[in-house]
């Protein structure tokens, strides 16, 4: 394991890589987002109890008493069904096989392609169906413009998604089987 370890930091050092470097440089910031995305999920499984939630609607309460009450209706709706329960575990599960797919085409495997795409999309599936409850939520903390923020952000992470999809897609040539 060592000898072969050693063999392919030679070739790497020596450019004999057969990895070429744009797709190296895919794979690491794509490495980097996972880590980031993983602890921002387990953070906000910690961080959104019911209570913590309950806790920002009451300081929201100071500023608007109507949003607060948009806001905390949702957050009932939100823990009353099966998906909003499950979306944040669901969240690191698609980052973690999204980290699966990369580290495959890392390793030069054409199946990793194919799941790190679908872990990729499948998410906005889950967002389609469970939008118009997240729309609102936000749309009760400040409105019209909270709102489009978040829509300017869904749109930006959809871009930001397909573009590494097509960056890899052009790289499919260099993974084997």
């Amino acid at each position: 394991m060592e000898d072969q370890f050693n063999t392919t930091l030679v070739n790497e050092i020596e450019g004999e890589s057969k990895r070429p470097q744009f797709l190296t440089v895919l794979c690491v910031i794509s490495f980097i987002w996972c880590g980031i995305a993983f602890l921002l999920g387990i953070y906000g499984i910690f961080a959104n109890t019911p209570e913590k939630m309950q806790e920002n609607i009451e300081n929201m309460r100071k500023f608007s008493p109507a949003g607060a009450q948009q806001m905390e209706e949702q957050m009932i709706e939100q823990q009353s069904s099966a998906m909003g329960r499950i979306q944040p575990y669901l969240n690191i599960v698609f980052v973690l096989v999204s980290f699966l797919g990369v580290l495959q085409m890392f390793n030069l495997k054409r199946m990793g392609f194919y799941i790190y795409t679908a872990a990729e999309l499948i998410p906005y599936i889950f967002i389609i169906i469970g939008g118009k409850q997240a729309m609102a939520m936000m749309g009760s903390m400040g409105g019209g413009t909270i709102q489009a923020a978040a829509m300017v952000m869904m749109v930006l992470m959809v871009l930001f998604d397909l573009a590494f999809v097509v960056m890899y897609g052009v790289n499919l040539k260099h993974m084997n089987k």
